[in-house]
């Protein structure tokens, strides 16, 4: 069999190159039970398109103050705490949605170009299996689905979700196990798209040295795409988050347990970085604990301390748009052209 790559550039060459991503970058699942490819209806009911962007990252460490008392003098040691927080700057939410926007539009018209049925989310809700759930207009753009993320859906797209809680986060109705297998049985075993990428652009590393009595913040600046984020590392007080993952999936039918009978998707095997895409490449903060001593004195002495030092830094990563546009809408291509071949070809077999 050809493999996927070059069979993809055979039938989306048309539509521009994508180089931004390479084959050895893209991992690929193909399972197709009882035929169950071309057994399915020629429908696609795409059940999640978006993409997250980070525009924000923060971390902080702390050590204690102390008291050492000897015999003619007493040494008082402060604590330091630490923070640093970094934005994006150079991009904003209009190219975040101008991108989801251009791959929603690749990606629906290379589906109905090859036959496929689109699924809209009004015919989708009325199935039992959606009685309850919210039906969802595309195209605003949210920061209170994972900590430190913009997420951007298609301005000409509407789905469904199992609720919204008040901080406005969206509930996806699933738990431990998958519920895309049972979905697509109810649905009579249409496909079910699921399109997500995700691309975080910055590690912090925070360090408390209670030997050095320092505390220190480091950023390192890496813009990538990501298989898996979990978005409440370094990110606790901005409220966390689910996982994110980087897919093109489609699946159909329910096996036995919880499994599907056709399962195709390809993801990126690992993070894949974007270099020359920002100015800098590391940020650091350092805050050193303050030392004073005061000699004692034959009567009580009363000493004023105003509390811990605390240093807080702010920092832009400055970016240039056209290069990390061209990083991510690229990527976006690669993976939704490759899982579309994929898709089609096992469909076919």
């Amino acid at each position: 069999m050809k493999s996927i790559l070059l069979v993809f550039v055979l039938l989306f060459a048309a539509l521009g190159p994508a180089n931004v991503l390479s084959e050895k970058d893209i991992k690929t699942t193909s399972f197709n039970k009882k035929n169950q490819g071309s057994k399915a209806p020629k429908k696609v009911f795409i059940r999640s398109f978006k993409a997250l962007f980070e525009v924000f990252e923060e971390a902080s460490a702390k050590t204690s103050g102390s008291k050492n008392e000897r015999a003619d003098r007493t040494t008082f040691t402060s604590g330091t705490s630490t923070s640093l927080g970094v934005q994006i700057s150079g991009v904003d939410v209009e190219d975040f949605q101008q991108m989801i926007d251009q791959a929603y539009s690749e990606f629906t018209k290379q589906l109905t170009s090859q036959g496929f049925e689109i699924m809209s989310a009004e015919e989708a809700a009325s199935y039992e299996y959606f009685a309850e759930w919210v039906k969802v207009k595309g195209g605003a753009s949210s920061d209170a689905q994972a900590a430190g993320y913009v997420m951007v859906t298609p301005q000409n797209f509407e789905y469904l979700v199992k609720g919204i809680s008040k901080g406005g986060r969206e509930k996806s109705g699933g738990g431990i196990l998958d519920n895309t297998p049972k979905m697509s049985k109810e649905l009579n075993d249409v496909f079910i798209a699921d399109v997500n990428f995700v691309f975080p652009f910055v590690n912090l590393d925070a360090n408390a040295d209670t030997w050095t009595k320092s505390t220190s913040v480091k950023a390192v600046i890496d813009y990538r795409i990501e298989p898996l984020v979990d978005p409440t590392e370094n990110k606790a007080s901005l409220g966390g988050g689910p996982n994110l993952l980087t897919q093109v999936s489609f699946m159909s039918g329910l096996d036995i347990g919880n499994n599907p009978l056709f399962h195709a998707k390809v993801e990126p095997k690992k993070a894949v970085s974007f270099e020359g895409v920002f100015k800098d490449k590391k940020i650091k903060e350092t805050t050193q604990a303050q030392t004073e001593m005061f000699s004692k004195t034959g009567y009580t002495q009363l000493v004023m301390t105003s509390g811990d030092q605390r240093t807080v830094a702010s920092h832009f990563a400055e970016c240039n748009r056209d290069l990390y546009v061209n990083a991510a809408s690229g990527s976006m291509k690669d993976l939704t052209d490759v899982g579309i071949t994929n898709f089609i070809q096992m469909t076919k077999d």
